[in-house]
């Protein structure tokens, strides 16, 4: 019977195992402890060698027993390692479980964080904008506090258009004072044209007329030198040619002249302009009348010496050259 139930070696053939298999196999080993169940199959090899002895060996009662008691007690221990490691496995699995509830609790807790954080973001933004716009404010404020009130803006308006409205017054006061002396200066300027016009004729009729000679007068009678002082100098002014001044005569002579055919007003007008006052013209008149009387001391037919050299006369100019009498009351260049 032996050599019937013996398999030769050679007939069992192991399929081989994948790479997959022998991982597994491998971290099986790593993981689980095969101590126990090393100890359960030896106890259990030596308690059915005891059961089954060989023919030729016989085993004792009591070694069955404890060899019984043994396998039974290890496999009792091997049960508990068994539900031990089951409940190490629900207790892993409920660990996982509260670790997959916390990380969602975390996960949600983040995004709630997320959410919060762009609302402050928006918030800070906000708060700055506020800030940004009070300091501003504040600043606009401060310088409108540095300009004067509105009751002070408005009395210095009021100030200002009442000097303007004075200086629209006094302007227009300055316009009608400078029409009227235009007005008189052109009505001078026309008793001018009219004295010119007069001397003119004055000047050809004594061109036309001869003068009588008259006869001297005695040097004793103060009376007498006076009443021939008009008759001398009609003479010395039959003696100039026209155009020509008389001797010792200057422009004031002239001045004088045109001042006694016009009128009182233009007469003030004349002197306002030419600067000279009337005290100043009758000084020239005594001193023309002092000229006269010494010019009567001389003889007929003498030349009184004259100081200043006598003025060309006009015909003997030059073409283009100016005589010393030329001024306003000047006649017009002949044509």
């Amino acid at each position: 019977m032996t050599t019937t139930n013996v398999v030769e070696p050679e007939s069992l053939k192991v399929p081989p195992l994948s790479v997959e298999e022998e991982d597994a196999i491998i971290h099986t080993r790593i993981t689980n402890d095969e101590r126990p169940l090393r100890r359960i199959a030896k106890k259990f090899h030596t308690y059915a060698s005891l059961v089954h002895p060989s023919p030729v060996q016989s085993s004792p009662l009591g070694s069955i027993d404890d060899a019984r008691e043994a396998f039974l007690i290890e496999l009792s221990s091997f049960e508990l390692s068994l539900k031990k490691s089951i409940m190490v496995c629900e207790a892993e699995a409920r660990q996982v479980e509260e670790y997959q509830r916390e990380r969602r609790r975390i996960e949600a807790e983040h995004e709630a964080l997320r959410a919060q954080i762009a609302e402050l973001k928006i918030a800070l933004e906000h708060a700055q904008t506020e800030r940004r716009r009070k300091i501003e404010y504040d600043s606009v404020a401060e310088k409108i506090n540095t300009f004067p009130s509105r009751d002070e803006l408005h009395q210095a308006i009021f100030l200002l258009e009442n000097d303007m409205t004075a200086i629209r017054a006094e302007h227009e006061t300055q316009d009608r004072i400078i029409r009227g002396q235009k007005s008189a200066l052109d009505s001078i300027v026309t008793d001018l044209a009219s004295l010119r016009v007069l001397g003119k004729d004055k000047d050809a009729s004594l061109f036309a007329t001869p003068a009588t000679t008259p006869a001297p007068e005695l040097p004793d009678s103060d009376e007498g030198s006076r009443s021939s002082l008009p008759k001398d100098d009609e003479k010395q002014g039959e003696g100039i040619e026209y155009g020509e001044v008389a001797e010792g005569e200057d422009d004031g002579s002239l001045d004088l002249l045109s001042s006694s055919k016009l009128g009182p007003s233009v007469q003030g007008m004349m002197s306002q302009q030419s600067g000279t006052p009337l005290s100043s013209q009758r000084e020239a008149q005594a001193q023309a009348s002092v000229s006269a009387d010494v010019d009567d001391d001389i003889e007929m037919g003498e030349v009184a010496e004259d100081p200043r050299p006598k003025r060309k006369v006009r015909e003997d100019l030059e073409e283009g050259e100016a005589s010393d009498s030329s001024s306003a009351l000047s006649d017009p260049p002949d044509d």
